[in-house]
């Protein structure tokens, strides 16, 4: 399909204006929520639909958004100050330092004031064979936050963007298609789903980037903490290929 090149200036969102998130991690999260909040507080009335395929109730990969799960507490401060209080059960207040490894030797790297000031998280329901697991999705969570903030939830994939009498328009895997006053892209570094803007003709360049292995070990919380304890182990290696890797405690994994 070819795609007509459109040079934006400027967007006005009046009532009744539609806008599609795509993607709902963490960054399509806190778009919709604040966009929604701020919307409420002007009076604006609009549509807000979020796609993602994605089924956050799920363990392993399937559930999972390909993140090692780091949060800062300097986050959750300003999420707090804005009346979000992330539930215990999803964020894990337990990492009090870094140690970087390299190969002149390693150096432990504190928080400040010896405050538990990062925080891991299950961007799913948790790792494979998990059969008793007090730890609840921070994605899924998310999800759930916007949804009650009025969001439409749409479990469908992009698979075109393209233009329609002016404004963009969607279609998805199942066959939707839509247009919109506003598309947002929130899809991480998915090739797929970035490809999409860069087709669309307004100048977008894909990102160049560099792949990661992602795996969770069960391996116990006393062994956890006896050869770990409460650090983020980061690496920094003269090893061919490998430009970075760490190892992130999580209770027993």
């Amino acid at each position: 399909m070819k795609y007509l090149k459109k040079q934006i200036s400027g967007i006005k969102l009046e009532n009744s204006s539609e806008i599609a998130v795509i993607g709902n991690g963490p960054a399509g999260s806190f778009f919709t929520y604040f966009f929604l909040d701020l919307a409420e507080r002007i009076g604006l009335d609009v549509k807000v639909d979020v796609f993602e395929q994605q089924d956050f109730s799920r363990y392993g990969p399937a559930g999972c958004n390909h993140c090692g799960g780091i949060v800062s507490e300097s986050l959750t401060q300003i999420l707090s100050a804005e009346g979000i209080i992330i539930p215990s059960e999803v964020l894990q207040r337990g990492i009090q330092s870094y140690t970087l490894h390299m190969d002149i030797g390693s150096v432990n790297i504190d928080t400040p004031l010896d405050e538990q000031r990062i925080a891991a998280v299950y961007r799913g329901a948790g790792p494979l064979g998990t059969k008793e697991h007090k730890w609840s999705s921070f994605d899924g969570y998310l999800q759930k936050l916007i949804n009650n903030k009025g969001a439409h939830l749409i479990k469908d994939f992009v698979e075109s963007i393209n233009w329609n009498m002016e404004r963009p328009h969607i279609t998805t895997r199942n066959g939707l298609s839509k247009s919109y006053d506003l598309i947002v892209g929130a899809v991480g570094l998915r090739a797929s789903s970035l490809q999409l803007f860069e087709e669309a003709g307004f100048g977008y360049r894909l990102p160049r980037t560099t792949k990661t292995y992602i795996c969770e070990f069960k391996i116990g919380y006393e062994l956890m903490q006896k050869y770990f304890g409460s650090s983020m182990h980061v690496f920094l290696l003269n090893i061919p290929r490998l430009e970075f890797a760490a190892l992130i405690p999580k209770g027993d994994f």
